[in-house]
């Protein structure tokens, strides 16, 4: 049957499109949620860990991170070093830090040890939060609404056109399209330059 697909995961995990529908609406439902866990942290002066969806991706994880100002950021695509993430941590808590955020990604299996880790190391208590599926809820943002009209006209022209059996991608601010065969037989890579950027939260 001819068609043409359009990417829609909240875990940016498809291969040939730097975004996929979802996300963004996902994102702020994070942000929210850590927004308020960080008054409670604050007010208790307390180490939280909070664990994101995304299988074996860590981009909501990264992103999450660096929106919100997290201190510690544990995913999948980087080697983390524990060792190191402490003494930085006694660093920020003797210059007057009075709480730690840790967002970890569920591909890495941490959220748990993490916290007790935490707890440990620093003296501090800490608590962990699992988002689950309120990632996946909540009204979609205006982004995704309009990137979703994007997407199905893409998609339609496409169809019009002949141009089938492929899904619609939107690369570098342009929408395009790709093989379904190059997209499901290619491997994800998360963007270099985010990687770097949350590299220094994980060691």
């Amino acid at each position: 049957m001819p068609f043409a697909g359009i990417p829609a995961t909240i875990d940016n995990d498809i291969s040939g499109t730097d975004y996929c529908l979802g996300v963004d609406t996902a994102l702020n439902m994070i942000r929210s949620s850590v927004d308020s866990i960080r008054d409670t942290a604050s007010s208790f002066s307390r180490a939280f860990v909070i664990e994101t969806m995304g299988r074996d991706c860590g981009y909501l994880a990264m992103v999450s991170a660096l929106a919100n100002g997290a201190e510690v950021c544990l995913v999948p695509e980087i080697k983390y070093d524990l060792d190191a993430v402490g003494e930085r941590l006694r660093q920020q808590r003797a210059a007057g830090k009075r709480y730690i955020l840790g967002i970890v990604a569920e591909g890495t299996g941490m959220a748990e040890p993490l916290t007790r880790w935490m707890g440990d190391f620093l003296d501090m208590d800490a608590r962990l939060t699992v988002l689950g599926h309120v990632q996946r809820g909540g009204s979609p943002t205006v982004y995704d609404r309009i990137m979703a009209y994007k997407f199905a006209v893409a998609a339609v022209d496409h169809l019009l056109a002949g141009d089938t059996n492929r899904v619609v991608t939107f690369r570098n601010g342009r929408f395009g399209s790709s093989s379904i065969y190059q997209i499901s037989d290619t491997k994800h890579e998360c963007e270099a330059s985010l990687l770097e950027l949350v590299r220094e939260l994980s060691c």
